[in-house]
């Protein structure tokens, strides 16, 4: 069974994440695309994030439609932070039959030789890479030469040692972010069309990123 991850702080979620997880579906072929919220970002400030029961909460809502996505409380469930090998390692325990595909965007695989135990990544899923407007392809292969001496490429596929395959997956480019939607509502404006309806109800309702709320359970 081949499987997508798309992890991050959902903090919203929003149409940009929902586009992405879909292109990527139909171009891999991928049976299902499991959303994983992260519990503690071990690269990222604690600043406005939400709590996760609620972060899980606007996945589920948002997802509710799209029989091949499905929400995971994984990282929400672990103590400390939300490492990706240790959240791959438990997946392909639980999953034997499965091949995972782990999505993540441009910028955040440059960075990745920050991450914990990245060579161990690479072992255990195929990556996913999708594009950034500042960025180009042409980046990723340093990143991976920085740990293997033999890398074979096929137009967007990078091949590694291990077996597993990076792919370089162009999609639509939706200029949505959760720092820009989190602005947009304390400055008390809409939101409409940048997060589903469902979405910006609860956002609404618990009065989240209108300053001070997100500390609150």
């Amino acid at each position: 069974m081949k499987i997508g991850i798309l992890g991050g702080t959902f903090n919203p979620i929003h149409f940009g994440h929902l586009r992405a997880a879909e292109e990527v579906r139909e171009r891999l072929n991928l049976e299902r695309v499991m959303f994983i919220p992260c519990g503690i970002p071990p690269h990222r400030p604690m600043d406005e994030l939400v709590p996760f029961p609620h972060r899980y909460q606007m996945v589920k809502l948002a997802i509710a439609d799209n029989p091949f996505f499905y929400v995971s409380k994984m990282e929400g469930n672990r103590d400390g932070k939300s490492y990706t090998v240790d959240t791959l390692k438990l997946l392909l325990q639980k999953e034997t039959d499965a091949e995972f595909y782990f999505i993540l965007g441009l910028d955040a695989f440059l960075g990745i030789d920050t991450w914990k135990s990245p060579q161990t990544l690479f072992e255990l899923a195929h990556f996913v890479v999708l594009p950034r407007k500042t960025l180009s392809k042409e980046q990723i292969m340093p990143i991976l030469d920085n740990f293997f001496s033999d890398v074979k490429t096929e137009e967007d596929s990078f091949f590694l040692p291990s077996g597993k395959i990076i792919y370089y997956c162009p999609i639509t480019l939706l200029n949505i972010s959760a720092s820009q939607i989190r602005r947009l509502v304390r400055e008390n404006k809409s939101i409409r069309y940048l997060v589903p309806e469902v979405v910006a109800e609860y956002i609404q309702r618990f009065g989240f990123y209108r300053g001070g709320n997100e500390k609150k359970d």
